[in-house]
């Protein structure tokens, strides 16, 4: 490593990352949306006890970091003093909505897609051209207008940025340092005390933990091995929406285009899934069943591409990397992504059921009307 230059560093360590969160995804059956369905309709919800302890995993990785004064996130993506409080609610509900018509998150759909599903690949292009559009094309200005409109600007409170350990800090009079103690505490001993309360499949707690590591790791690539004096950059890393709009510009624009950090993560997580996929004799190709089933992916992908340049990151940048940097902002918009899913699934378990009843009363009317004749 010390013969690589730091921006080959940045993106071995980008790719590997990636590869990393595709074959333990794939392996564990990691899915934020899966998560929510288990919240709703699962007891023992392994889905949701996985993803928990990944955000318990990263908030403790990235915390240690920031701790020892390795890395310093204030200058990230997920800390300014402007708190876009209306992007971040609206944007996680319609991200959250999304995710349920598609079946899946960003990093779901590409896990999925590397297998075969051929539904996930057409909505995942929808949704790289749909946040490409909000972050620099058409959307972009409004975009801009309705985050500047609705955001709060966290200074007139006197906060430097959205952290909860400076708000810790102020409100309870104490360091800095035993302020980011206590709120980590509050944070990860409800969500492990849930996790750990009771059995449950080993693969869904080790690809969780796994995944969570992931974090810090990317913080570390970016913020420690590939740290460049010469051209210092902000500390970042997993995050999946923007990253996948850029990759999709980058594979039409080549020769005029650079890659980065999350251009060459995003292409490691295929890579990794697919792996996994055909040494577990699970590739296979999946297509749409019907027009009201493609359009069903085609709005889900708009909603996940708008929402998550809206909200600023998605289940994994916000509910993972963003979590982990006890960001206001990132624990707002992913409890907005959890309330849109919700609200999605219930609509879907009332539509079913209303479905249900009417076949049924159908059934009857035939039955009765055949008993009369």
């Amino acid at each position: 490593m010390a013969d690589l230059d730091p921006r080959t560093i940045l993106l071995l360590g980008g790719f590997a990352i990636g590869l990393a969160f595709g074959a333990i995804a794939r392996w564990s059956a990691f899915c934020v949306r899966g998560a929510v369905e288990d919240l709703v309709s699962t007891p023992d919800a392994p889905r949701l006890r996985g993803y928990l302890l990944a955000a318990a995993m990263a908030l403790l990785g990235t915390q240690a970091l920031i701790g020892a004064g390795l890395v310093d996130v204030g200058k990230t993506l997920y800390l300014p003093a402007l708190l876009p409080l209306g992007g971040v609610v609206l944007g996680g509900l319609a991200f959250g909505i999304g995710m349920v018509l598609t079946g899946g998150c960003g990093a779901r759909l590409l896990v999925l897609a590397a297998g075969g599903n051929l539904r996930s690949l057409v909505s995942l292009m929808v949704l790289a051209i749909a946040a490409y559009a909000t972050l620099r094309g058409l959307l972009a200005l409004p975009r801009q207008a309705f985050s500047g409109a609705t955001g709060v600007d966290l200074k007139a409170f006197g906060l430097a940025d959205q952290s909860l350990t400076g708000v810790a800090a102020k409100v309870w009079g104490v360091t800095s340092t035993s302020a980011q103690a206590l709120v980590v505490a509050a944070l990860v001993l409800p969500a492990l005390a849930y996790v750990f309360r009771r059995r449950v499949a080993p693969r869904h707690l080790i690809g969780g933990a796994l995944i969570g590591l992931l974090v810090p790791a990317g913080f570390a690539v970016s913020g420690i091995l590939a740290a460049d004096e010469f051209n210092p950059l902000p500390p970042e890393s997993i995050t999946v929406t923007g990253p996948l709009a850029q990759t999709l510009v980058y594979g039409l624009t080549y020769t005029g285009a650079t890659m980065d950090f999350g251009i060459a993560w995003v292409l490691g997580i295929p890579v990794g899934a697919a792996l996994v996929a055909v040494l577990r004799g699970e590739a296979k190709l999946q297509g749409f069943e019907g027009a009201g089933n493609t359009a069903r992916y085609l709005v889900g992908g708009v909603l996940m591409g708008v929402g998550g340049v809206l909200s600023i990151g998605c289940t994994i940048g916000q509910g993972l990397t963003g979590v982990s940097t006890l960001s206001i902002g990132s624990l707002l918009a992913i409890t907005a992504i959890f309330a849109g899913a919700i609200l999605a699934l219930k609509r879907r378990q009332i539509a079913a059921a209303l479905r249900q009843r009417v076949a049924g009363q159908a059934a009857d009317a035939a039955i009765g009307a055949a008993s009369r004749s």
